[in-house]
């Protein structure tokens, strides 16, 4: 493990000694220098933990011993150092100075190493500073006055030191008296006292006429010190705004509203909303809870009413408003406004309904005679101003704004600079997502009308910027960059607002058109005989080259149009069509690449399969078939290839021919991506001959039986709804869709032992559980055809209902065989809905789409569970068995409302009335006594298109198990029709759940190892874990270092908390021969272990502060001795690391070796829970017979 700098400092120490002493020239300015990145790290972790000392061996207070050694060697350097040496000392505790201030702007209470408590020797450190300002010159006295300024936090309270820097502030030199200024600036921040004094003279300083330019530029910079407490800062802004006014140095007036900015931007976050345009009426609740924040971080005297914030930080904007007319100076308003976007950057957005800032705003823009600059900054400025200050206009002005507005981007769009029109694009759609919102039941139909211009706006850019793309043969870069960032816009939008997807696709439909026309022209140009429209080959291809990305580009925003469409039968017959006629339009264009023929025919396959497959839920979907594939479908009811599939498979030959394996493997990613699994299987499959490598053709292979698998689930759905009602279900398809997933297995299983480490570990651990979840649906299935759709019993439901209830009056075992089939598969579904959630919570990188598909997975993984357990209650109503007949370790109770538990968890809040209906399937007010609604913070709403079908079919399902109920409560005595009801509904549902298409998440294809941690594991006192022991009757005391690995900067830095889980339990206990081979398992695997799903459910309910939901799982023992848990939390450095030490009560744990299974989590800024894969899985520990002569006190 990495070394803390606190275990490092005695080494720092030596080499810092070694380098000052070195005669080598230069020697000694490079250990001072080595020396200042090493403080700059200590100051951010000087706060030691009691595991750090034992596992590094440090002795307590040894890291503030070396830390006071190193900096009085620097301070002795400093007092005997030529003037060279003393510069750089200055400037490495300036460096630390500035970021210690960055820190405590992030809210960190601690002070790094440069505090009283660590710094011991404060008062010799002092003193050899000002042996060096009392003897020194003008220069030296300067740099040790900038050096009490860095150690404001030792030196703040010395009244001697308190002398020299208000005694200097009038020195004849101006390098001094500014190194004074800086100096009280510094301690005024730290010093209420100090700072109203410093405040008074520096007053009388500033307008003084002896006082110099220089002096009084400093000295405008030390007001931004003078912001706390909150009286200070009022008193210090009314002093700044008089001097601003009194000046006419326009120099001194741009430092002083820098200044006075920085003062108003500290207290802009504290502003309630409710303050702003209320007549100062404050909620007494919020003024009481920021009051004691504030106070207990600040102190009691730092806190003041809210209305005393919100006037200076109001005040500060109109004067900052003031300096954006005509009449000042263009530097003036230039620093005005960078100082607004300042405050605003701070967060102060919402301002009086009778402010004029967004008026002066719009002025500034519309000045044509001011430099792009300027405008682009006040563009920004309205950017974060007008979002959120939209809803206090009144609905019948915001169009007048929303035009005004769009004339300001049609004249940014003029700029040169591209980001600018980008930028201006982006401001535009930010206004446009607000508005939207607050137009949406507004009457007169503005929200259309707004939605209208802005769409028809953007469009007609792109279409313009696509012109001038493809008519060039050598176009701008940038250009085409401009056009995939507008592409991204519009896609960003129609994801927020599903509404918009219908005319969004309209539109790029024309667009696509329109770009393939002016591709055939071209075609024709260059057919042409004529000269002057003949276009040579390279043109040519580099018109085609650039047209087939924009179409790619357009291909995606079709995708996400299409995946938020929800339309009705007919609706989606009238949007393929348009569809059809588009991909055939681009077939005509002989001028583009296969590849791009291909990408259309696939986009033709996905909307097929995604909008035109589900039409509508009836009454009895098991008769009425209204879950059924279009004719649309590019896929054969018989299994034979279609005349669309043929096509598409020559274009791949096409491809192959030419060798051009790289983008055959793209275009295989793309087809998995989008469901087309014969193009990925065929592609797959002839590119594994291609590789040379065996982990890429185990990838390859992988891949291509993953197609495999999921073409023949294609088929099998497609046999079945090719069937009608009542017919034959063949277990052969069954038997070759379990013989799929079974082969599936058996490849990964070689996978695994081909690769080390936690490679390829999201890949094998998804087709792990696809592999489950479809050979668990065809064990089902399998079931039902054997108990209930053979041939002879399917054609008269009487013949059914008879069949079921004979074999179970006379207790036969075919029916109670069945019922303990289902049990099983229910229990299988509830732990792959886990599987799924911890899969989805162990990728951070994971981006947003590939997250849903997961966790729309898991919702099908929670309604076939669901389904599946509700027809084991309703089948065996009348046998009154508990679940425990069927071999569960619940009760029947407990088992449903685990069942219902988890549904309600997946549905979230999408369908509120399924979800209310789904409460009442169970007895829910007995049993929510044991269902606490813990939901993952970090889940993703289900909004794609898996997830409304998944969710229609939830709401069918749960509709007919009411119905199932209804029936049982209020049948007559007689023979009871719910046994088969129930089997015939699971068999529908099942049905139902294979017609929705599968697609592999694009984070499939990202082979980085995800972020893991390792634990650490020692005894009380550091030691390795080879050899942790504990007398029985005895706690085990465990020092613990846990390390975040796989993880970059920008990611750690998101983390706020770790989290760990210790267990352990009797049934652990290992020999040594046992051991040896259990410490050799390979850790890429972890996700296979039987206790990783449980202990991660612990975990999040731990971390989360919910308790275990009482009754929803077994107790592994009565006495809750057989096992233990210990949970830990742990502080992660900036290496990633984190310390903690606790005590395993492993007292009831008789003699022997025991093994230790752990998990983690991190929480992070947002609050939420991710799992970490574990790199090493196996600690141990040994129960030695107690002693009669140990020391030790038996734990009670």
């Amino acid at each position: 493990m990495e070394k803390t700098p606190s275990a490092c400092a005695m080494q720092w120490n030596i080499e810092l000694e070694k380098g000052l002493r070195s005669k080598k020239p230069g020697k000694s300015i490079e250990a001072i220098l080595d020396i200042g990145p090493r403080l700059e790290w200590w100051s951010r972790e000087s706060n030691l933990h009691a595991a750090e000392y034992k596992i590094f061996g440090l002795i307590p207070g040894e890291d503030k011993l070396f830390a006071n050694a190193i900096l009085l060697r620097l301070a002795d350097a400093f007092m005997s150092g030529d003037k060279h040496m003393k510069i750089c000392i200055v400037k490495i505790f300036l460096s630390e100075l500035k970021q210690r201030r960055q820190l405590r702007s992030q809210g960190r209470k601690d002070e790094g190493i440069l505090s009283k408590d660590k710094v011991d020797s404060y008062r010799e450190l002092l003193t050899r500073i000002k042996i060096v300002f009392d003897s020194g010159n003008v220069e030296e006295r300067a740099l040790a006055l900038v050096l009490f300024g860095c150690w404001a936090h030792i030196a703040k309270d010395s009244a001697d030191v308190r002398y020299l820097i208000l005694s200097s502030l009038w020195s004849m030199h101006i390098l001094e008296a500014k190194a004074s200024l800086f100096a009280a600036g510094c301690f005024s921040e730290l010093a209420d006292d100090f700072a109203y004094v410093f405040l008074e003279m520096l007053g009388g300083l500033l307008v003084s006429s002896e006082t110099s330019r220089a002096i009084r530029l400093a000295g405008g910079r030390a007001f931004a010190k003078m912001w706390c407490p909150i009286l200070l800062a009022d008193i210090s802004h009314k002093t700044g705004v008089k001097l601003i006014l009194e000046s006419s140095e326009e120099e001194f007036s741009l430092v002083m509203l820098v200044s006075l900015s920085k003062i108003a931007s500290k207290w802009a976050p504290l502003i309630p909303r409710q303050d702003i345009g209320s007549n100062l009426e404050f909620d007494k609740d919020v003024v009481m809870l920021e009051k004691e924040m504030w106070s207990k971080f600040y102190g009691a005297g730092f806190w003041r009413s809210p209305s005393q914030k919100l006037r200076s930080s109001l005040l500060m904007v109109e004067l900052l408003s003031s300096f954006m007319t005509k009449d000042r100076g263009l530097s003036l308003q230039v620093m005005a406004l960078k100082c607004l976007r300042f405050i605003l950057a701070k967060g102060m957005y919402h301002f009086p309904a009778n402010s004029n800032v967004t008026l002066k705003l719009f002025g500034v823009i519309n000045q044509l005679n001011f430099p792009p600059a300027l405008h682009f900054d006040a563009l920004r400025a309205l950017c974060k101003i007008l979002p959120h200050n939209l809803d206090t206009i009144p609905c019948t002005e915001i169009l007048t704004i929303f035009s005004k507005f769009l004339q300001i981007v049609e004249f940014k769009l003029q700029s040169p600079v591209i980001s600018e029109r980008v930028f201006a694009i982006h401001v535009l759609a930010c206004i446009f997502d607000k508005l939207l919102g607050i137009l949406k039941d507004a009457a007169g139909g503005i929200g259309s009308i707004v939605s209208s211009r802005m769409l028809t706006f953007t469009l007609d850019r792109i279409s313009q910027l696509i012109k001038l793309v493809v008519d060039n043969p050598h176009p701008d870069k940038g250009t085409e960059q401009e056009v995939k960032s507008l592409l991204f816009i519009l896609v960003d939008l129609v994801e927020r607002h599903q509404n918009l997807s219908g005319i969004v696709l309209d539109k790029i439909c024309i667009v696509i058109e329109h770009l393939v026309g002016m591709l055939n022209e071209i075609t024709s140009m260059t057919n042409s005989v004529s000269e002057d429209h003949h276009i040579t080959e390279l043109d040519k291809e580099n018109h085609t080259s650039t047209a087939s990305r924009v179409l790619i580009y357009l291909s995606q925003i079709l995708i996400t149009c299409f995946e938020k469409l929800d339309v009705s039968t007919g609706g989606a017959t009238q949007v393929f069509n348009r569809m059809e006629h588009l991909v055939e339009h681009v077939h005509q264009c002989s001028l583009l690449p296969v590849y791009i023929h291909l990408i259309y025919d696939l986009l033709l396959h996905f909307h097929a399969a995604y909008q035109c497959m589900w039409l509508e839920i009836g009454e009895d979907l098991g008769s009425n078939r209204n879950f059924r594939p279009s004719r649309y479908s590019s896929l054969s009811h018989d299994g034979s290839l279609s005349q669309h599939e043929i096509l598409i498979i020559d274009r791949v030959k096409q491809i192959l021919v030419k060798k051009d394996y790289w983008l055959s493997y793209k275009l295989a990613k793309y087809a998995a991506c989008n469901g087309a699994w014969l193009v990925a299987a065929y592609i797959f499959g002839e590119l594994i001959p291609m590789v040379q490598s065996d982990i890429c053709c185990f990838w390859l292979k992988s891949l291509s039986h993953l197609s495999e698998l999921e073409r023949k689930v294609q088929l099998f759905g497609l046999t079945l709804s090719g069937n009608a009602a009542g017919e034959i279900m063949t277990g052969d398809h069954i038997e070759n869709v379990i013989g799929a997933a079974n082969k599936l297995c058996s490849l990964e299983e070689a996978f695994d032992a081909s690769v080390s480490g936690l490679a390829f570990s999201f890949q094998r651990w998804f087709i792990t559980l696809r592999s489950k979840v479809v050979g668990t649906v065809a064990d089902v299935l399998k079931l039902l055809s054997m108990n209930l759709l053979s041939q002879d019993a399917t054609r008269n439901t009487e013949q059914i209902e008879a069949r079921i209830l004979v074999q179970h009056s006379n207790s036969s075992k075919g029916l109670s065989s069945l019922l303990q089939l289902l049990a099983h598969a229910s229990s299988q579904f509830m732990r792959l809905v886990k599987e799924f959630d911890l899969l989805a919570t162990s990728f951070i990188v994971m981006d947003r789409k590939s997250m849903k598909i997961v966790s729309d997975l898991g919702l099908s993984c929670s309604l076939l569970a669901f389904s599946t357990g509700l027809t084991l209650r309703f089948a065996s109503f009348h046998g009154k068995q508990n679940c425990s007949t069927y071999g569960l370790e619940t009760t029947d109770e407990q088992f449903h409302t685990q069942l219902v538990h988890d549904l309600l968890r997946k549905l979230g809040f999408t369908d509120l009335e399924t979800s209310k209906n789904l409460r009442h399937l169970l007895d829910f007010h007995r049993s929510s006594r044991s269902c606490s609604m813990q939901e993952f913070r970090n889940e993703v709403s289900t909004t794609c298109v898996e997830a409304r079908d998944v969710a229609k079919l939830c709401k069918y399902s749960i509709q007919r198990f009411l119905s199932l109920q209804a029936i049982h409560v209020h049948e007559n005595n007689g023979i009871s029709r719910i046994p088969r009801d129930a089997l015939q509904l699971l068999f529908n549902i099942i049905f139902s759940w294979i017609q929705i298409p599968f697609r592999t998440p694009k984070h499939f294809f990202q082979l980085r190892p995800p972020i893991s941690a390792e634990l650490f594991i020692t005894n009380e006192d550091g030691k390795r874990i080879d050899d942790i022991s504990v007398l029985s009757g005895f706690q085990l005391p465990l020092t613990l270092c846990i390390q975040l690995r796989n993880i970059l900067p920008d990611q750690l830095s998101q983390v706020s908390k770790l989290y760990c889980i210790l267990h352990s339990r009797i049934s652990f206990q290992v020999f040594s021969a046992n051991k040896d081979k259990k410490v050799s398992e390979s850790s890429c695997q972890a996700w296979k272990s039987d206790h990783m799903v449980g202990l991660n459910d612990k975990l999040l309910h731990f971390t989360t502060g919910t308790s275990e939901r009482d009754g929803l799982h077994a107790m592994e023992n009565a006495g809750g001795t057989s096992a233990v848990d210990k949970f830990v939390c742990f502080d992660p450095n900036e290496k990633g690391q984190g310390f903690a030490t606790c005590l395993l009560d492993v007292s009831a744990f008789p003699v022997g070796s025991y093994q230790i299974k752990w998990h983690s989590c991190c929480i992070d800024n947002n609050g939420a829970y991710w799992s970490l894969m574990p790199l090493n899985t196996n600690q141990f520990f040994t129960v030695q017979e107690s002693s009669n002569s140990g020391q030790s006190v038996r734990v009670p």
